[in-house]
């Protein structure tokens, strides 16, 4: 029987948006596909070899709509993330085996399943990417003994608000790269393409099929993932 992934994993993959380094005309910035590399600092995590765990995610964005898609466990579950950036809503997925599972929060509640990283400070500088102009934003976290860890990120895209649903959201432009820590996880994530492309619409619909339960029942079941 496979064991499922920690809900600490399951949950980095929820708040994270990013984009690629390369630059795009404002006119193509509104719409496409991203793809972006995951490595890890260690060799297991939660008692899993990192070679079993997810190496790559999916963002889909169009007129401010934001799909992040992550498959892993050898197929056995598939999570994914849907937000409204200009009405910060979310709409939060998970197919585990054959159960199906769907949150679908109300109008600027805040999102499922994960808490805010409290006390984190910023001091930016800027940088050019690619030929993007990037700031470069070290988070900080006084008294905590979180050590610091850098962020890169771009304005460059047309998405409003794009951190709305996520630790990060006091900072302006879509991350580009930066770690994430997550329970035992330290995780490297690094855009590796940017492709402007048509993202239809159906792409962010709730799927018709899938039990609704509330926040509190998505995050009960995320936390018996873990067991």
């Amino acid at each position: 029987m496979y064991k499922p992934f920690p809900k600490y994993l399951i949950l980095a993959f929820i708040i994270i948006l990013t984009a690629s380094c390369r630059q795009k005309p404002a006119s193509e910035a509104a719409e496409g596909k991203i793809k972006f590399a995951i490595t890890y600092e260690q060799s297991r995590v939660g008692g899993y070899s990192v070679s079993m765990l997810p190496k790559e995610m999916t963002m889909e964005f169009s007129n401010n709509m934001v799909r992040n898609t992550i498959e892993g466990g050898l197929g056995f579950f598939n999570l994914v993330n849907v937000s409204d950036l200009r009405h910060h809503q979310h709409t939060t997925w998970l197919k585990f085996i054959d159960k199906r599972y769907i949150f679908e929060g109300e109008r600027k509640e805040s999102p499922c399943c994960f808490g805010m990283l409290a006390g984190m400070e910023f001091k930016e500088r800027k940088k050019e990417i690619a030929g993007l102009h990037c700031m470069h934003v070290i988070a900080s976290f006084p008294g905590n003994g979180i050590e610091p860890f850098d962020i890169w990120y771009t304005e460059e895209l047309d998405l409003v608000n794009p951190n709305s649903n996520s630790p990060f959201i006091e900072i302006p432009g879509v991350l580009l790269e930066f770690n994430t820590f997550m329970g035992n996880a330290n995780m490297h994530m690094l855009a590796t393409s940017y492709d402007v492309q048509h993202i239809p619409q159906k792409q962010f619909q709730p799927p018709k099929e899938y039990r609704p339960v509330t926040k509190g029942e998505m995050e009960s079941i995320l936390n018996a993932l873990m067991n």
